[in-house]
């Protein structure tokens, strides 16, 4: 494993992917794997020997695309992982499929049966920019982002927020960082036993009713930390075992 300093990137190189390629370099990531392909724009950036991309309808002409050690599953998540044998481990994973709490909270639990105790994930969109971006409807979120004219960048996050309240109460053995302050919020996830907590909903049910001014009031359970300190926490972390 490297440090964040040692991983050197292009100028201009999008927030997400430059996250990614971080990790995997200092991760010296071997096996990756992407939830919600769409156009591609983060996983033919990352650099790594096998890499598994998953989407229902991949934005891009697949064949033109195929090369040794990249496989394409083009269905649902669901579908993958009930057909995904138990053995195969990766060292990165990037869950960026529907923005829902829901469907997002499926993915991160399949996603637990395919990782080892230095295996990292990273979940996209857990902090919505507005309430309107919170919406999990994206037309929804459309309609009255026009209606009440506040565009916002068009963005739209849905409540993946919630993933990160569901992670603190219900899956104390990992800890966890919402990297905030240069770019899309994510959330990076990895095995420790140093964050050990206590539960503070009574129920996932409860938490999926939470609302924006629930995640305000709750802010610091989002553990927010800058990009730099969040990876090499991480990977300090790891490399502690």
């Amino acid at each position: 494993m490297s440090t964040v300093s040692s991983v050197l990137q292009p100028v201009g190189t999008p927030v997400r992917l430059r996250r990614l390629v971080k990790l995997s370099a200092m991760l010296s990531a071997k096996n990756y794997l992407e939830v919600g392909v769409s156009h591609g724009s983060t996983f033919f950036g990352v650099d790594i020997p096998t890499k598994d991309a998953v989407d229902p309808k991949f934005q891009f002409d697949v064949k033109s695309k195929i090369k040794a050690g990249i496989q394409f599953h083009e269905l649902t998540s669901d579908d993958f992982f009930s057909k995904l044998d138990w053995s195969i481990k990766y060292d990165l994973i990037y869950l960026d499929g529907l923005h829902t709490f829901e469907q997002t909270y499926r993915d991160f639990c399949n996603s637990l049966q395919h990782i080892h105790e230095n295996s990292v994930i990273l979940i996209d969109d857990t902090f919505p920019n507005d309430v309107f971006s919170s919406i999990p409807n994206q037309r929804l979120c459309g309609e009255l982002r026009e209606k009440f004219g506040t565009p916002a960048g068009g963005a739209w996050h849905g409540d993946v927020y919630k993933i990160v309240f569901a992670i603190h109460d219900f899956h104390p053995g990992f800890n966890y960082r919402t990297i905030v302050g240069s770019g899309n919020a994510q959330t990076l996830i990895w095995p420790s036993k140093s964050g050990w907590r206590s539960p503070l909903f009574k129920s996932l049910e409860e938490i999926s009713r939470l609302s924006y001014t629930d995640l305000l009031e709750s802010y610091t359970l989002m553990r927010p930390t800058e990009e730099d300190e969040a990876l090499s926490l991480c990977i300090s972390e790891l490399l502690k075992k």
